[in-house]
């Protein structure tokens, strides 16, 4: 058994528990609607003595984490996730080119999407959008399609490179997770410009979807985590120079896995 196994365990259970406590506090301190609310207005009177929800209380996950005090808790859950999903890429990356170095080329492109889907989170979770709104979408933006595409090429990859024997059992599962994330992805972009509220709410409901489901298929890494061994840290640790940066370069020399355990 491997201790690193529980490197995609914390990333997910950190963001999925991370961005629903936001939601909650978000809803305890009365700065966002309910998820179950389907009726919205234009403005709200101050006057009104039911509770009216307004556009700019629609639930999204960013519009969670935008107001004090839970904007803090957002932006350290953002960035906490952001960096660990950046070592999950790269310790990936490093366990295909232990096992098969002729799929370097397809992990490698995984990877750097994975970077890019990194990078968006940490722009979207310090830029707050009622400040930085242009920035705040460019990275929730870049975060969710390179989630999309992250999902799609990994699902490839489990494929290809059978690493934990369990693969008739993973690539089913990844393949409806890849699937729930390309079409509800498709509807979340419809819904988010739709004019009309109630749609407009749909879409709010596709982005929790989206964040969701992300990471329970980040989760799923836990059974080739369970795998790596000396083998897969010497593949990080003993690249030329000009190629140990960005980990980016196939094997070349002795192969690795003789070192394996």
């Amino acid at each position: 058994m491997s201790g690193w196994l529980f490197l995609p365990l914390l990333n997910s259970i950190l963001s999925i528990a991370g961005t629903w406590t936001v939601y909650g506090l978000a809803r305890a301190n009365g700065h966002v609607c309910p998820l179950s609310n389907w009726v919205y207005n234009r403005t709200c009177s101050v006057q009104v003595l039911v509770k009216c929800c307004a556009i700019e209380n629609m639930p999204f996950v960013s519009t969670s984490g935008m107001n004090l005090p839970e904007n803090s808790l957002y932006s350290a859950v953002l960035n906490s996730v952001s960096v660990l999903f950046a070592a999950v890429c790269i310790f990936r990356h490093a366990q295909i080119l232990d096992r098969k170095v002729d799929d370097a080329t397809l992990s490698k492109g995984a990877m750097i999407v994975g970077f890019f889907g990194s990078a968006g989170g940490f722009i979207a979770g310090n830029c707050n959008p009622s400040v930085l709104m242009v920035l705040h979408y460019f990275g929730a933006t870049l975060c969710f399609v390179s989630g999309c595409i992250y999902c799609i090429l990994q699902t490839a990859l489990t494929f290809r490179v059978p690493i934990t024997g369990k693969e008739c059992l993973l690539v089913p599962l990844r393949g409806l997770l890849t699937s729930l994330q390309v079409v509800v992805s498709i509807s979340y972009l419809i819904f988010f410009v739709h004019p009309d509220l109630t749609k407009q709410h749909i879409g709010v409901i596709c982005e929790w979807i989206l964040a969701t489901n992300f990471y329970v298929f980040i989760m799923s890494f836990t059974f080739e985590f369970y795998y790596i061994t000396t083998s897969v840290l010497l593949v990080l640790i003993s690249r030329p120079d000009d190629e140990k940066i960005a980990i980016l370069s196939e094997q070349r020399g002795t192969d690795m896995s003789t070192f394996d355990k």
